[in-house]
This record gives structure tokens, C-alpha cells and sequence, in this order.
């Protein structure tokens, strides 16, 4: 048996999920993204911030997680002290007596991953479901991404992956060959305000939309509903003509704003980038459902 050493940086595996594609589902957190959305609930995957999450209301400063750290950190509340010394070797996590801190990334092996995901295969079986991979940015780790993939197509499971649509296509073709499935986000048909609230413009999200497409996937394009963001009919109506203009088999899903996140931002010393916004009631949610149909794009949802 071949054994995979390859590593990356795994955020969490996520079991039983029924949300991130058909059946039940395995999905895979990766580190690692390109951009930084002002809405974003998975803050835990960013790039170069604190891997440790601290709860500030049940840490007692009893310093027996500063006592025990091999690399000299006086304090887990300084993010940039963290980034600097910290090995996530999980030394403070086992030892802090009121759980107050949790490890936010792991550095797995591809083997590690399989080894975990391996189980749940019967369940894969059972309910037409799968493995998922989510981040983050999936692609933003090449070459660990490429490794799972192609194990588990030349093992006939079932592969999806939810991406924000920013990378090197070029460099990421052979593995969304290897793919069933396609999830991938059109948050704003206007760059300047997809720039304003995500740090980056959509030209390169939109053409490698129609790249994807072109491969003749199943796709299903997201659409987080952001109140005073993209929640307008304009900009709905824009998104689904493009939609049904580029995609053979044109679906979209649309997931209302929710502030389930917040938390881990406070854990993680990132309060300076919280925003919230006004989550979006049912009617309006109906009323958007109805812009994508009068377009001719099917609305999906995976609940």
C-alpha cells in the first residue's frame, strides 16, 4: 500500500453534512484563501492569522498554557506573537483546565485524511452522498488538494468542491476533471463592489466560471444573500442572465447572510473584522427565488 505523506493544513472534517451536496457528506475544511469577505463565517481558514482560538470568558489566567509552551509565548491573546512562535504542537490545548483553547488548523497528511474520511464510506454508499471540499479556498493548496482528489475518483466516491473561483485554471484543470460536482460562488456581477467587500474583482471569478462550465460538470452557482450587498433585483436579475447564458444546465443556490461566525471571530483577536448585516427573511428570500426562475435558472437547495 502506497502511503501518502504529503501534508497540508486542514481546518476540520466535518461528518454528516447534508448541506454541501447530494446525500450525506464528508466535508474537508483546507486553509487558505485569496479573499476576505466581510461576511465570511469560516474566518478559522484565513491565511496568517492566530491558529489558536482563546475564549476570553472562560480563560481564568491560570498561565498554564504560557508555563508549558516550548516556544516562549507570553500570551495567547497577542495574534501577532502567535503567528510569529506558534508550531501548533497542542500543548496548550491539552493542558488548559477550562478548555478555553482550541486548535483551529491541523497539519494532516493526505493519509491522515483518507485514514479519517475511510469510515464513512458505507454512508457514501447508503445515500448517493460523499466527500466535499470546502475551505477557505480548496485550490489554495495544490498540491494536497490534487492527492485527495485523484485517491478518492480512482476509488469511484463521489467528489465535489465549494470554491470562491479565484485561481490559476491553467494549473487547477485535471483536478475538476477528476470532479463530480461543482459549487462556486457569484457574490456581486459588479467588480468595484465585489472588490470593496471581498479585497479582490470578479473578471477572474467569471471567467473561470465559464472555463468550469466548459468541462461540462455539474455545477451550481451560490449566491450568499448580503442585505445592502447583492440583494438587489438588479444585480440578481444580471446574475442569473449570465448563468443562464453560460452554463448548459443552469442552477443556483441562494444562502441567506447568517451570523453563525461571530463567535470565532472574538476567539480568534479578529473583532476588527466583524460586519453584520440584517439577515434576510423568508419573503425576501421568495421574492429573489422568483427573480432567479423568471430567468430560466433552477433554484436549488441543499438542506
Amino acid at each position: 500500500m502506497i502511503i501518502m505523506t504529503t501534508s497540508g493544513k486542514v481546518v476540520r472534517i466535518q461528518k454528516f453534512s447534508v448541506n454541501d451536496g447530494d446525500g450525506i457528506r464528508t466535508t474537508v475544511f483546507l486553509e487558505g484563501c485569496p479573499l476576505k469577505c466581510r461576511w465570511c463565517s469560516n474566518p478559522d481558514s484565513w491565511s496568517k492569522i492566530v491558529k489558536l482560538g482563546v475564549s476570553r470568558e472562560h480563560c481564568i489566567d491560570c498561565k498554564k498554557c504560557i508555563n508549558i509552551c516550548q516556544k516562549n509565548i507570553s500570551s495567547l491573546f497577542n495574534r501577532n506573537e502567535i503567528n510569529e512562535k506558534c508550531d501548533l504542537c497542542g500543548e496548550c490545548v491539552k493542558n488548559c483546565p477550562q478548555n478555553a483553547i482550541s486548535q483551529m488548523t491541523h497539519i494532516m497528511t493526505v493519509d491522515n485524511v483518507i485514514k479519517s474520511i475511510e469510515k464513512d464510506l458505507i454512508f457514501f454508499l447508503n445515500s448517493n452522498g460523499g466527500i466535499t471540499f470546502s475551505g477557505g479556498e480548496p485550490t489554495y493548496q495544490l498540491e494536497f488538494l490534487r492527492e485527495l482528489v485523484y485517491h478518492f475518483y480512482n476509488k469511484g466516491i463521489h467528489t465535489a468542491i465549494e470554491t470562491c473561483g479565484v485561481f490559476n485554471f491553467q494549473k487547477c484543470e485535471d483536478i475538476f476533471q477528476k470532479l463530480d460536482h461543482i459549487f462556486v460562488d457569484i457574490k456581486n456581477m459588479n467588480s468595484n463592489k465585489h472588490k470593496e467587500y471581498t479585497g479582490l474583482g470578479n473578471e477572474l471569478i467569471l471567467e473561470n466560471i465559464i472555463k468550469m462550465a466548459n468541462i461540462n460538470k455539474s455545477m451550481v452557482i451560490r449566491i450568499p444573500v448580503i442585505p445592502g450587498f447583492n440583494d438587489d433585483i438588479e444585480n440578481i436579475t444580471f446574475t442569473s442572465q449570465f448563468v443562464k447564458k453560460n452554463i448548459k444546465s443552469p442552477k443556483i443556490e441562494l444562502l441567506p447572510y447568517h451570523m453563525f461566525g461571530i463567535d470565532k471571530y472574538k476567539n480568534l483577536g479578529l473583532e476588527d473584522y466583524i460586519y453584520k448585516y440584517k439577515v434576510p427573511n423568508d419573503k425576501a428570500m421568495k421574492k429573489l427565488e422568483e427573480v432567479v426562475k423568471n430567468c430560466g435558472v433552477e433554484v436549488m437547495k441543499y438542506k
